[in-house]
């Protein structure tokens, strides 16, 4: 069972790059199936690893870079092969806040910084899951309410990334600066 949850991470992290490639066949009920599925994997490989405490390194490593890659092909996906168009700007904001990110905490991580997981973080996956999966269904079903929902949750999506963005840096200076003051004693 310790191993369960990793093998979910494993597969949402190989099967994210097919919500794009069934967007681009113009599949779209089969990649907001797919998207659907692999985004509430995440909530299921969290809930496995927690209830048998099968918590690991490499699942605190694998399961933030395959929930990235996963809203990463999911934006794209609603972005360029659907009528829908997601906001190039949360596109592009979410990948510089993932570089700085990433760039940080492999930096942080020589001096034992692991970041955790934050609630900021976790909204901001719940709230862009919800812009593309919202995203497919305006595409598919032309709906009023739920393009009011998509423009709501495009909305908070991007104001969670900033959010989590400066949220994520904090915590790494913070660690840095109490690194500092530790060594300086």
């Amino acid at each position: 069972m310790k191993n369960l949850p990793n093998f979910i991470t494993l597969l949402r992290l190989v099967l994210s790059p097919y919500v794009l490639l069934l967007a681009y066949r113009g599949q779209e009920k089969e990649s907001a199936v797919l998207f659907l599925i692999l985004a509430l994997s995440d909530a299921v490989d969290g809930a496995i690893a927690r209830m048998f405490r099968a918590q690991t390194t490499l699942g605190k490593l694998l399961d933030p870079l395959a929930d990235k890659l996963l809203l990463f092909f999911g934006l794209l996906s609603i972005t360029i092969y659907t009528d829908i168009k997601a906001s190039l700007v949360l596109l592009q904001a979410l990948v510089v806040r993932d570089i700085f990110l990433v760039a940080g905490s492999l930096f942080l991580k020589r001096f034992g910084f692991m970041p955790e997981p934050s609630l900021f973080g976790k909204a901001t996956t719940f709230f862009l899951s919800l812009t593309v999966f919202t995203g497919f269904l305006v595409n598919l079903y032309r709906s009023e309410l739920l393009l009011s929902v998509f423009d709501m949750s495009q909305a908070v999506s991007l104001a969670l990334v900033a959010v989590s963005g400066v949220d994520y840096a904090l915590k790494g200076v913070n660690f840095l600066v109490s690194k500092l003051i530790i060594e300086k004693r």
